[in-house]
């Protein structure tokens, strides 16, 4: 019987956690390495310490059934170490991947009928000239590790690549760009029991590098539909995942499904299921982890558009606040490119 849940990681995506833990009678504590966190007003409990401080995570872990995370950017060595005494889920081998850009591109195209954009390492700046006469005079770089919402991500271009002549690009990838259609992703949920469902695949818009609006539906044919859910499913299934994975996808504008990045946990694009689901991601997640079956989302709107609030864009929160369901993720400071919160509206 899982009654108490640990989670590294106290922002908001833990604070909706805790919330969906109570919901089952769970008892939720949070590993912060911040004193200040978005969950701290929702858990039952906490500790605050570096990820890599083994005592302090052994502590922690000594106070719950199991393990979860909110964030896949935990040292290896720690992930292990958490292993090897209590359950861990996601497992360290699929957040081993999937906090690693390259490992996570060799991963999906080793699978059958998936394929992610190209994409060459990245040590040094002669690579990078390297990958100029291969991708061409523009195409992306990211660091393989800690790189989100836009976070060590660069546009390479003719004009400014001798600018990054003295830039440490060691653990980069360079990924060609690509001209799609939109944006997409799908979140699945799967148990101990085998048993997997999905949400369907929403509309992303993203602007510099970070989550703007999704949408559900989202506009695309029938058969992109199914397919992109039976691809996620397939990469849920070849991880042999217990937990969540969202997928984040590229629709060409020939139908041809991309893999653009993977996420083992809850994701900004799945808060719309808070508003439109029976059981939105993070019940899911709670029931997975915990030996009981997943649900079926039973989505009961007709649409549902989720917008994050970035930065400043917060001081606007009581103008927004009157005509939308507003999520505040209690930052402390507001800063450029953080989300701050984010708001709902549905259709029914």
């Amino acid at each position: 019987m899982i009654n108490s849940i640990g989670i590294l990681g106290g922002g908001q995506l833990g604070m909706f956690l805790c919330e969906a833990g109570k919901k089952q009678k769970k008892e939720i504590y949070i590993f912060s390495e911040s004193p200040e966190f978005s969950s701290k007003r929702f858990c039952k409990g906490w500790s605050v310490g570096e990820l890599n401080n083994l005592n302090k995570i052994n502590e922690f872990i000594n106070k719950v059934d199991i393990i979860t995370i909110e964030t896949e950017n935990i040292p290896l060595p720690t992930l292990k170490f958490i292993e090897s005494k209590k359950k861990l889920l996601p497992s360290a081998h699929i957040i081993e991947i999937t906090q690693n850009r390259v490992k996570e591109k060799y991963f999906l195209n080793s699978l059958k009928n998936i394929k992610t954009t190209d994409f060459l390492e990245i040590n040094s700046f002669d690579d990078l000239l390297a990958t100029q006469k291969i991708f061409g005079n523009e195409f992306i770089i990211k660091s393989c590790e800690f790189g989100y919402d836009g976070k060590n991500q660069f546009k390479i271009n003719q004009e400014n690549i001798k600018s990054f002549q003295k830039k440490n690009l060691k653990h980069f990838i360079a990924e060609k760009i690509v001209d799609f259609e939109l944006e997409i992703s799908v979140i699945v949920c799967r148990d101990i029991f085998g048993k997997v469902i999905s949400y369907p695949p929403v509309e992303n818009t993203h602007i510099n590098g970070i989550l703007s609006t999704s949408k559900y539906p989202a506009k695309i044919k029938t058969s992109i539909i199914k397919n992109s859910i039976s691809i996620s499913e397939q990469i849920a299934e070849s991880f042999d995942l217990i937990g969540i994975i969202a997928v984040e996808m590229f629709v060409l504008k020939n139908d041809t499904i991309l893999i653009n990045e993977l996420a083992p946990r809850p994701h900004n694009s799945g808060h719309w299921s808070l508003d439109s689901c029976k059981f939105n991601q993070f019940d899911n997640l709670i029931n997975s982890i915990s030996k009981q079956s997943v649900c079926h989302p039973n989505i009961f709107v007709k649409s549902a558009v989720m917008k994050n609030i970035i930065g400043s864009e917060y001081l606007n929160k009581e103008k927004i606040m009157k005509s939308s369901k507003f999520y505040d993720y209690f930052k402390k400071d507001i800063k450029a490119k953080r989300k701050m919160a984010h708001y709902t509206i549905t259709e029914d």
